[in-house]
């Protein structure tokens, strides 16, 4: 097997799993591994390695997600983790003399045994529906190419994964394994594969069809893969002499340009596509799309956080775009933004046209060609002039930065119009006209440029005013000769077979003898079809919308996730949560009524109303995923999935009858280096060492735990005692000196940090004590950094009832120079103005320009940010770089006023808003 997977075009692994045993020969196999576990496995015993490997994929198969050593050693009595590392030196050996599968992606770097069973387990049971459902998604996705590259095919698989469960990416994360397993499945089940012995390709079929839905979808997805093996468009051979394209090319990710007319002007928006393909060339483009704010250039406003995972985000302009500039980038991006700023790009200017639609809607022509007897808006730069034409007249245009104009060119052009045209980079089609026919395209922009959903009949139809004999159609510069149809003025035909990205179409027409006689051009786009994300799943009036895009199930109950429904006004709605289990089972269902619409804020609500109910805390630790819907009788219903995620190391917690809690830590990994911390809300800073075997014992306060096990970590707040808190009253935490210096401060960044990240129990006393450890590390901070005096207010304003009597006494400790008294009085006059955290930034950032120059912080565009934020937040100046990082706390700690100034900004605005603490 190995010799002959060698062989294929590229060398594919041979799997454990693929052993050809029939069952009476597995049932001995695994009885004579089991006997040799039991006697100790000595040296003897291990010198036959090979059973051992064939015996752990087979446990990998039936793997469920879980732990899975707990489940391997009550199968093998007799194993010890001692044992452990036999397993990976056994799969080692396996790849070096038999080409065995050998797991990537960060699976495989964090669980560096267990991933070598699953890995040659092929597909695991409980991932089958996933892969079923993904290649059923993807269906329409597939072309002759990607069938025929695995490599390909997994990488554009792994891709759309990012809307399936955890467990099911990071098996998607090893490309290669899951495009050679889907392009076994999709050869069908009578076809042979070169990729899997028919043995194991039929036990995985099998696999996948106890469950109906999953056999339908498997279904599905091998009829689509046939057709396209049966169809192709003409050969993909090179021709020279072939016509160059000197445009650029549209791309499924550019952005798609509009006019609309309203209030008396045309006003220019633009949508953006689902950049989710952009990922291909690097998987952590997914991750800054899903997790980072976008800025689109000319935008009248940042793109919310995840919106770029999903296509139809609408974007206004306070500005004309500048086309020398990235359209959208990414705060704070170290992948994405190189591939946005090549990808995602508007039409180059100074010049861009638009065809006018009824309802008063223009729609941009990305080939800039007229046609004798339509309209358009032409939009130019403001600094250009337009052509000199008859027909031009001068329109509104709502924006900045451009002028508009409407072109309502003639029936007939004359050639002195055409020539004035062309110098200005439009041009003109009247003998030869391309377009799309059949079904209606996803996009077209009635010239040049169209866009199909991949599956969908690219269907092509030429009208022209000449006779020809033929039409010589340049695929991508591959030749096609097409007879004209005789007698007739139109030309129809269909491109089967092309791949997912955009085409080059150039046709000339050939008259008797081969005259050429006129030349059309078409660019084409197949857009993979994405799957309608759960997290916008629409109804007829109601919408969900979450931010981040995809959020955990931590995320949404920690409060660190926002979620908007979007429905009639005033309208009273059911709101349904359910909790599941490991095994999808439901674990509980509370259902309440809400009024929509609901923004953010009306959802923190919610949020705080469910995690104080007894039936959610009862059983939040359990659950593994949770679905939230709203729906509305006669209106409609929306609905958000999240799952806690796969997470190598968690904790849950459990209560006894009096009402303590204790703690058990879900161990997953395979190396026995977990490090067990417990913090004391008295002493946050302060860990003691807890061991890993036994439960941990909570005291009444809470606190918070750790577990690290090499680059994993688990962190959460453990659940309090309230009846012990009544009687004891709450802990108050000491936060020691750590030393007026970088190394001090970091100190309490990195604690502040710890308790912000933690992941929050079904407690909201636990919460509260999780807000006092808080505020103190950033109360302890400021004292430390601000001096004395400063530190005189901080204990004022730490037992003070009303922070806003204290307004005046944070002023005054600002400092007593000439210039800090006015940085006080300024900052003071404009706190009234600063209750947003957009207008305190932006705020602050003008009146402390002039203080940071005479400090000497120069070329630091985000110093005021990073000063609110210390003051604030300092877990968070963390997203800073070391260098920006270590440099202003330096300039802090040798000018204090910096700081006093930021935390008078910030506890005096808090104190207008009525916050108090933080």
């Amino acid at each position: 097997m190995h010799e002959q997977r060698k062989q294929l075009d590229r060398a594919s692994p041979v799997f454990a799993l693929e052993h050809d045993l029939g069952q009476s020969d597995i049932e001995l196999l695994f009885d004579s591994v089991r006997a040799a576990v039991a006697r100790g496995l000595g040296i003897r015993y291990r010198a036959s390695w090979l059973p051992y490997v064939v015996y752990a994929a087979e446990s990998g198969y039936n793997y469920t997600g879980g732990e899975y050593w707990p489940t391997f050693e009550r199968a093998t009595p007799g194993w010890h983790s001692d044992h452990r590392d036999y397993i990976k030196r056994w799969y080692q050996k396996f790849a070096d003399e038999y080409g065995g599968a050998v797991p990537t992606g960060a699976f495989a770097t964090n669980f560096t045994i267990i991933a070598w069973p699953l890995t040659n387990a092929v597909l695991p049971k409980y991932l089958q529906r996933q892969l079923a459902e993904l290649l059923y998604d993807f269906r329409g996705g597939l072309s002759s190419t990607l069938l025929d590259d695995p490599d390909e095919l997994g990488t554009s698989l792994a891709v759309r994964a990012h809307s399936y469960s955890d467990r099911f990416q990071i098996f998607c994360q090893n490309t290669a394994l899951l495009g050679q397993v889907a392009a076994a499945l999709l050869s069908g089940e009578n076809e042979e594969s070169p990729y899997l012995v028919k043995s194991t390709l039929q036990r995985l079929l099998e696999g996948l069809s106890r469950e109906r839905q999953s056999r339908q979808w498997l279904i599905s997805a091998q009829h689509a893969a046939s057709r396209i093996r049966a169809v192709g468009f003409g050969p993909r051979t090179s021709v020279t002499g072939i016509p160059k394209r000197e445009r650029h090319l549209p791309t499924a990710t550019d952005p798609k340009f509009f006019l609309r007319f309203f209030e008396g002007a045309w006003n220019p928006f633009a949508s953006l596509p689902d950049l989710t393909p952009l990922s291909k060339s690097d998987p952590r483009v997914y991750n800054e799309l899903k997790s980072l704010r976008g800025k689109v250039t000319g935008g009248s406003r940042p793109v919310p956080i995840g919106a770029l995972v999903f296509g139809g985000q609408e974007i206004t302009f306070s500005s004309w775009p500048d086309a020398s500039k990235p359209f959208v980038q990414l705060d704070r991006s170290t992948v994405a933004n190189a591939i946005l700023a090549e990808k995602c790009v508007m039409t180059s200017g100074p010049y861009w046209l638009y065809r006018r639609e009824d309802f008063g809607l223009a729609i941009e022509v990305k080939g800039r060609s007229l046609r004798p007897g339509h309209d358009y808006i032409l939009v130019c730069e403001d600094t250009q002039e337009p052509p000199t034409l008859s027909w031009i007249e001068p329109v509104p245009l709502r924006v900045s930065g451009a002028t508009a104009y409407r072109l309502n060119v003639p029936a007939q052009l004359t050639e002195t119009d055409t020539m004035a045209l062309i110098t200005y980079g439009l041009s003109v089609h009247s003998k030869i006209f391309v377009r799309p026919a059949g079904m209606v395209a996803s996009s077209w922009d009635g010239e040049g440029t169209v866009e199909w959903l991949a599956g969908e009949p690219a269907i092509i139809a030429i009208r022209s005013e000449f006779t020809a004999v033929h039409c010589l159609a340049y695929v991508n510069g591959n030749p096609h000769l097409i007879p004209w149809p005789e007698g007739q003025a139109e030309l129809i035909f269909s491109l089967d077979g092309l791949d997912i990205g955009t085409h080059d179409l150039r046709v000339t027409l050939l008259g008797v003898n081969e005259q050429p006689l006129t030349q059309g051009s078409l660019a084409i786009t197949i857009r993979d079809p994405q799957i309608r994300p759960q997290t916008a799943t629409a109804g007829e009036g109601i919408r969900m919308l979450a931010s981040p895009a995809r959020p955990a199930l931590a995320e949404i109950w920690d409060d660190r996730a926002s979620i908007t429904v979007s429905g009639p006004t005033d309208i009273d709605a059911d709101l349904l949560v359910i909790l599941r289990g490991d095994d999808g089972s439901k674990l509980v269902e509370i259902e309440q009524k809400i009024r929509l619409p609901i923004d953010h804020k009306h959802w923190a609500m919610y949020v705080k109303n469910l995690r104080n109910s007894r039936h959610f805390n009862d059983f939040y630790d359990e659950a593994e995923s949770c679905e939230i819907v709203v729906r509305r009788d006669g209106i409609g219903m929306a609905s958000l999935a999240a799952e806690r995620g796969f997470q190598p190391i968690r904790w849950r917690f459990l209560k006894k009858h009096d009402g303590s809690s204790y703690a058990r830590l879900i161990d997953r990994t395979d190396q026995g280096r977990t490090r067990i911390e417990y913090f004391k809300v008295s002493s946050p800073l302060t860990a003691s060492l807890c061991e890993v075997s036994a439960t941990v014992e909570l005291i009444s306060s809470g606190g918070l735990l750790r577990a690290k096990s090499d680059q994993l970590e688990a962190v959460s707040l453990a659940p309090t005692n309230p009846n012990d808190l009544m009687m004891t009253g709450g802990a108050r935490p000491y936060i020691p000196h750590v030393g007026k210096s970088v190394a001090g401060v970091m100190k309490l960044v990195d604690a502040h940090r710890l308790w912000a990240g933690a992941e929050l129990p079904a407690d909201p006393f636990a919460v509260y004590h999780q807000h006092s450890v808080l505020e103190a590390i950033t109360r302890a901070n400021a004292m430390e950094l601000c001096g004395r005096y400063w530190a005189a207010v901080e204990h004022q304003l730490e037992k003070a009832e009303e922070p806003a009597n204290y307004l005046e006494e944070m002023q005054g400790a600002i400092g007593v120079s000439y210039g800090q008294k006015k940085l006080a009085g300024k900052i003071a006059s404009s706190l009234y103005r600063w209750l947003e955290w957009d207008t305190l930034v932006s705020g602050f950032a003008e009146i402390i320009e002039s203080t940071l120059w005479d400090c000497g912080v120069r070329d630091q565009p985000s110093a005021a940010k990073f000063l609110l934020t210390l003051a604030s937040k300092p877990g968070e100046i963390l997203e800073w770089s070391t260098s920006s990082r270590e440099y202003l706390l330096g300039r802090v700690i040798r000018t204090p006023v910096l700081l006093r100034a930021a935390r008078f900004s910030v506890l005096g605005t808090r104190a207008l808003n009525g916050d108090g603490d933080e």
